[in-house]
């Protein structure tokens, strides 16, 4: 029998003043079109979570992370696959955020985190209202059940 294979994908959380930054993305095969989503992106071979969330923040956003920290492991039953998806939060960088994907990302936005995002990819939305509700919640999980997310 094959082994499972669980894919990877590292998500950065930046917050300032009560809001926070997410793309519009313009994929048009992927079934968040022109939905908002968390920066974010998949674990290459031969890296480490860690070294996928620097390189993700530089192609994706044109800045280098100097501080952050994972705030939450989220097991996600996806639409065709299984994610084990990683929360960073950003707590320093240097440089300018820029759309630095444009093939992919309509731009950057900052949203407030008072009230619920409309159009935020759900098992995002989710991972947010977590952190928002216990920054030390470290473990949830999505979409294995209905009626039980965590």
């Amino acid at each position: 029998m094959e082994k499972f294979k669980v894919c990877v994908a590292v998500h950065l959380l930046i917050i300032k003043d009560n809001k926070i930054l997410l793309e519009r993305s313009i994929k048009p095969d992927k079934h968040f079109y022109m939905n908002l989503v968390i920066p974010s992106g998949h674990l290459k071979e031969g890296e480490n979570v860690e070294e996928a969330m620097i390189r993700e923040a530089k192609e994706e956003l044109g800045i280098n992370l100097k501080d952050f920290e994972l705030v939450q492991i989220m097991n996600v039953n996806g639409f065709s696959d299984v994610y084990d998806c990683y929360f960073f939060l950003c707590k320093d960088y240097d440089g300018e955020l820029i759309n630095n994907e444009p093939d992919y990302t309509k731009g950057l936005e900052w949203h407030s985190l008072e009230k619920p995002i409309e159009n935020l990819m759900e098992y995002q939305a989710y991972a947010l209202e977590k952190y928002k509700e216990n920054p030390n919640l470290s473990f949830t999980m999505y979409g294995w059940d209905d009626n039980k997310n965590e």
